[in-house]
């Protein structure tokens, strides 16, 4: 089940975004972004923060929507909505979870009137690359950006006004 995250859930869902991103390697546990993903307390005040539970009521997943102005949009626009920092659990992969999240957050940015969904992804992130391709998400690369540290983000983007496929 997906569903936005309850207050007290806020902690753990920071630590399970920081744990799936140092198992796959794409942040350095020193890096500065390690905190940013942590705080999912902020997150959830920019913007709505989606949890996957199991049965058992236990995390695994997470994903953030936000629209402009937050803080966190980073590349949407005006009607636009934006993805940040899906993660799954390392025990729960290969189980959907990333594409029942993915959909959920579609249908949320969709039923609060965004037209297009955008999001931020990096060239080491194959699985998730896959995962947005197979759910309708197209390469923007004119909208690709880098950063000081050079790290070079792909801009994906989906129309929200289709059904997701």
């Amino acid at each position: 089940m997906v569903r936005p995250a309850r207050p007290d859930e806020l902690a753990a869902v920071g630590e399970l975004t920081v744990a799936a991103y140092l198992a796959d390697g794409l942040v350095p546990d020193d890096h500065w972004y390690v905190e940013e993903l942590r705080d999912a307390v902020d997150r959830a005040e920019h913007g709505t923060v989606l949890v996957a539970v199991g049965e058992d009521g236990g995390l695994l997943g997470t994903v953030t929507v936000v629209r402009p102005p937050s803080r966190y949009a980073e590349v949407a626009g005006e009607h636009e909505a934006e993805l940040r920092m899906l993660a799954v659990a390392p025990g729960a992969r290969r189980c959907g979870v990333g594409e029942l999240l993915v959909r959920t957050a579609m249908g949320l940015a969709r039923a609060a009137g965004a037209w297009t969904l955008a999001l931020t992804t990096l060239t080491t992130m194959a699985s998730a690359r896959r995962l947005y391709e197979r759910l309708g998400l197209h390469r923007a690369p004119e909208r690709d950006w880098g950063d000081a540290a050079g790290y070079t983000f792909l801009v994906y983007t989906a129309p929200l006004s289709q059904e997701v496929p």
